[in-house]
């Protein structure tokens, strides 16, 4: 009897370690998490750059080629159109500000909100897209606008 439960036991738990394996191996990633160091970081940047630059090359390191500037209250549908595939940003609570989406291609690397009171202004909307290389953002006054 105790080797006939000891089996059903090693069988019941390579059962549940095989289960686990493929759940581990299939899954997606439905949501990604806003970029909270970067959103800090890009407030902070644009609240002490008045009359100056911001560079994004430099605060959003990594391996993107655009990034999409997308005005407040813009629906997922349209993001997604505009980067090439399914937006699955997930937004903090409360969130209002403008979102900078990086890519590459048509993939999301990352993206961050901005959570300051200055004005983007300049830029198309509800998306604009800016080339890595053309990606300066210039502050006057609490205006954003692209370089």
């Amino acid at each position: 009897m105790a080797r006939a439960l000891t089996a059903v036991a090693a069988l019941l738990a390579v059962a549940f370690g095989v289960l686990l394996l493929v759940v581990f191996a299939t899954r997606e990633e439905d949501r990604v998490a806003v970029d909270d160091l970067l959103s800090l970081e890009l407030t902070r940047s644009i609240g002490v750059s008045d009359g100056d630059f911001v560079d994004l090359r430099r605060l959003a390191r990594g391996d993107w080629d655009r990034v999409l500037v997308v005005a407040p209250g813009t629906p997922r549908a349209t993001i997604s159109e505009a980067l090439g595939s399914e937006f699955k940003g997930d937004l903090p609570f409360g969130s209002e500000g403008p979102l900078l989406v990086f890519a590459a291609g048509d993939s999301l690397v990352r993206f961050a909100d901005y959570r300051g009171r200055a004005t983007f202004a300049g830029f198309e909307e509800p998306v604009d897209e800016l080339a890595r290389a053309d990606a300066l953002l210039v502050v006057d006054d609490r205006i954003v606008r692209p370089s």
